[in-house]
């Protein structure tokens, strides 16, 4: 994907909800869990789908980010991952993605995608179809034989984004934000930046 014009700006934007439509990533652990396990680990997930929804009604947005991600992971190689984030899972992405906000991320110089899913799920997709210079997501741990072990290094993954996007422009704020309203009381890597856009449907000129 190409943009027209482009701007000195840096971008930091995330992925859910902003330059993807649905806010949700159920859908593309789901497409994990079937692409590189098959149909019982996809049906586990699907049963566990009511207990997620309620874990994000509640609040536990990390504890059901940490349910979806060790179900769908949990014994698979690191390398079958990858294998679906390369093969399979760029043509949802590509049909969900937000062409307003493609438009606003795709102009500005430096561009940096934020995501709560896994960062291998992401990062091949973000570089080449959407030009990211960076990819800040949540990191699965993998033992020595190479396989995942489900669970992920961030205890908190709101702030551990928020980290690191400060790591990233130590020198100078970003100047564009793109992302969701935030929830009341939590601290996202939006407020680093010096202009936030919540509201990304603004940019509509069709």
């Amino acid at each position: 994907m190409e943009s027209s014009t482009t701007t000195s700006y840096s971008v930091v934007s995330e992925l859910e909800g902003t330059l993807l439509k649905t806010p949700k990533p159920f859908a593309y652990f789901m497409l994990v869990a079937f692409e590189a396990s098959g149909l019982i680990r996809y049906t586990l997930l699907l049963f566990l789908w009511p207990i997620i929804a309620l874990l994000d009604v509640l609040g536990y947005r990390n504890g059901s980010l940490k349910l979806m991600i060790f179900v769908a992971t949990a014994g698979l190689r690191e390398s079958e991952i990858e294998s679906v984030a390369r093969a399979v899972l760029p043509k949802f992405y590509m049909d969900d993605i937000s062409m307003n906000a493609w438009r606003v991320f795709g102009s500005c110089e430096k561009r940096v995608v934020v995501t709560r899913m896994p960062r291998v799920m992401v990062e091949r997709f973000a570089k080449d179809h959407l030009r990211a210079d960076e990819v800040i997501g949540t990191e699965i741990i993998v033992n020595r034989f190479g396989y995942a072990t489900g669970l992920i290094k961030e205890s908190d993954v709101d702030r551990s984004v928020f980290n690191s996007v400060a790591n990233l422009f130590t020198d100078r704020r970003p100047q564009l934000g793109l992302g969701r309203p935030v929830i009341s009381g939590s601290q996202t890597f939006l407020s680093l930046c010096e202009v936030s856009i919540k509201k990304i449907k603004c940019y509509n000129t069709e």
